[in-house]
């Protein structure tokens, strides 16, 4: 293929649902339905080292994971959300 010295942007990739959060050795990896990562969160069990590295607790990663994981959930509601109340502004505007 010849470079035609323009930027061509790669297809968005999609990050199919359902997110599952999968625990990992001192983390927490978000995987989207094709089981490629989307995020992962890192804790420490002891102090000292969540003290010297600024990691969090594991129930603190896995609350940050579990919440990431919503997001495709989220985005459905809130779509339906938006076109429910598009419907009833279309409604009030024909009278």
């Amino acid at each position: 293929m010849a470079d035609d010295g323009e930027i061509h942007p790669r297809p968005a990739r999609g990050f199919p649902p359902p997110w599952i959060v999968v625990e990992r050795d001192g983390s927490f990896c978000v995987e989207d339905g094709e089981g490629l990562a989307v995020a992962w969160t890192y804790f420490a069990e002891e102090a000292e080292a969540r003290a010297a590295t600024g990691v969090m607790t594991r129930e603190e990663a896995q609350r940050i994971a579990k919440a990431i994981a919503m997001v495709p959930e989220m985005r459905t509601i809130i779509r339906s959300l938006q076109d429910g109340l598009a419907e009833a502004d279309a409604d009030d505007a024909r009278g």
